[in-house]
């Protein structure tokens, strides 16, 4: 005889399931996750059993007799009988029916497949579902993505997928900046999925040890980025001293370089986890690298144009470095300039700035300069990078425009400018994304940017496009090979750690961090820059905080 459905009777509505397989315990974490405030003390609250009147009964009834449908339920509201139907994901940490399995070398051994992309252009394999992004995560009352918004007042479409993961009270969002609606809309459901894989390990993590134990499989913490010694004894320092004999957590990742499993500290790849109570890392991880895709090369490669992105427009920034200019005027792809003119209706100039590094991954850093003199913020920056350079620069530009907004509802503060010149003239109070973005945007600190604005040298497209050359191949494993190879004749490993999990996987995704041993990693926070240890990085020549957003 098939399983009857679990019943739970609350104050205002009846919940019918879930069937099993489903988990009940999933299904109320998911929905207390979910919650308001105020429903989430509703769904605390125990009501006592008691008999429902007759048709009320029924309808329950015939739910429960329906077929059977794993991670669904309904709800029967009592004063209506209004009749809703919802899906959920099991936790994978669920106590009751998940069993993690273990991390293990064998595990982290890499396995290629053929992958054909859609066009020898494309970074991806496939393309996104709208319909069924929506069915498997979106889902008010339960999904892993309570809410998604499409805001109409900016230049152009931006959507915020909130994320409601069970435990955290700290709310994550994924954002989709592009040029229609519908894509922002799929591209905030998987950059919110993406984010997920930073809060907790989707395996059991297998090794406790000191690097000195597992230094011949491990990476070295050093090769990532620390601080120099006497930051860690600053008050309030939230990251402890790395030593060889300190004792922390590994998981297993797969080095391209050295072609086998390697080590890596729990907390360089699951930068969440001392959020919820975790032990301090080394240093800050934040989700640079982070990468999801349809299968595992596409996800490794995003995560290798991220880590490459931002590597580029430290390395500018830290070293001081004049870049080449771009002629805007003599790009042939037309959406560019008309992404550019659209900002510069509002005020600013805008430059695109060649930052590509030895490496070989195109890489730009797009800068808005306020022209009209009225001291409004006065710089903006964002990145990009991509095997197509047009696409990076689009990409970047989007950022951008949104950027320049974020920036001036930041400055109806009538005090933003007196933050601003605090921030800039005291760096160590820079601790967030928006005090890179104030501390960059004062107009007393405009001369910061000259090593980029003060007779940069411009090119036109043409005279560029054999810097950016890339090959045009028909598998996404080409392009990751290729990729590989340019960081190797950098100097640098590739790094990848497979953090897919169950509700990734639910929806026929792959998750990775990308760590570069020897690039230098993003981070917000001054006093949290990571500069130390990184032989590309032997002189930091600016001491002031980057304005990356």
């Amino acid at each position: 005889m098939a399983e009857q459905p679990h019943l739970l009777l609350e104050p205002r509505q009846v919940v019918v399931g879930p069937w099993e397989p489903g988990c009940p315990e999933c299904l109320r974490t998911r929905r207390t996750a979910a919650a308001s405030a105020e429903s989430a003390a509703e769904l605390a609250v125990e009501v006592p059993e008691r008999e429902l009147p007759s048709f009320l009964a029924d309808t329950v009834a015939e739910l429960a007799s329906a077929r059977a449908e794993a991670q669904r339920f309904w709800i029967v509201d009592l004063a209506t009988l209004a009749l809703s139907r919802h899906g959920f994901l099991t936790d994978p940490r669920c106590p009751r029916c998940s069993r993690m399995p273990a991390d293990t070398e064998q595990g982290a051994k890499a396995t290629r497949e053929a992958r054909p992309k859609l066009s020898p252009e494309s970074t991806r394999v496939r393309l996104l579902d709208r319909d069924a992004l929506a069915a498997t995560y979106v889902d008010e009352q339960s999904g892993l993505i309570p809410s998604v918004t499409s805001y109409v007042h900016h230049s152009f479409p931006f959507t915020e997928a909130v994320m409601a993961v069970p435990g955290v009270v700290t709310e994550a969002a994924g954002y989709g900046r592009t040029r229609d609606f519908s894509s922002a809309w799929s591209i905030s459901v998987v950059e919110s999925l993406e984010r997920l894989s930073g809060y907790a390990p989707g395996k059991r993590t297998g090794v406790t040890a000191a690097y000195a134990e597992v230094a011949d499989a491990a990476v070295d913490p050093r090769s990532l980025g620390l601080y120099p010694a006497d930051r860690y004894r600053t008050p309030g320092f939230r990251y402890r001293e790395f030593t060889e004999d300190a004792v922390t957590n590994w998981v297993w990742g797969h080095s391209f370089g050295l072609d086998r499993p390697v080590l890596v500290p729990e907390s360089f790849v699951y930068y969440r986890l001392s959020m919820s109570g975790g032990e301090p890392g080394f240093a800050q991880e934040i989700s640079s690298g982070n990468a999801l895709g349809g299968c595992y090369e596409e996800a490794v490669l995003h995560g290798i144009l991220e880590v490459a992105e931002r590597d580029a427009f430290l390395m500018a920034w830290y070293q001081r470095t004049a870049l080449p200019e771009i002629d805007l005027a003599t790009v042939p792809d037309r959406r560019i300039r008309l992404v550019a003119e659209r900002i510069e209706r509002q005020g600013y100039r805008v430059h695109v700035f060649d930052s590509t590094r030895e490496h070989g991954i195109p890489s730009f850093w797009t800068l808005a300069e306020d022209v009209t003199g009225t001291e409004r913020p006065r710089a903006v920056s964002t990145g990009g990078s991509g095997l197509r350079p047009a696409e990076a620069i689009l990409a970047a530009l989007h950022e951008l425009s949104q950027t320049v907004e974020y920036v001036a509802i930041l400055a109806l503060d009538p005090n933003w400018q007196r933050r601003a010149r605090h921030l800039a003239d005291h760096p160590d109070d820079v601790h967030t994304m928006a005090d890179h973005l104030l501390c960059a945007a004062d107009p007393a600190s405009f001369d910061r940017y000259s090593f980029l604005l003060d007779d940069p040298v411009t090119w036109t497209w043409e005279q560029r496009l054999d810097h950016w050359h890339w090959p045009r191949n028909t598998d996404i494993g080409a392009d990751l090979d290729e990729a590989v190879r340019r960081f190797a004749a950098a100097g640098l490993d590739v790094v990848a750690v497979d953090t897919t999990s169950t509700e990734q996987t639910a929806g026929g995704f792959r998750c990775v961090k990308v760590l570069a041993p020897g690039s230098v990693p993003m981070t917000f926070g001054h006093a949290a820059r990571r500069v130390t240890g990184l032989p590309r990085l032997s002189e930091v020549r600016n001491p002031h905080p980057h304005p990356f957003p």
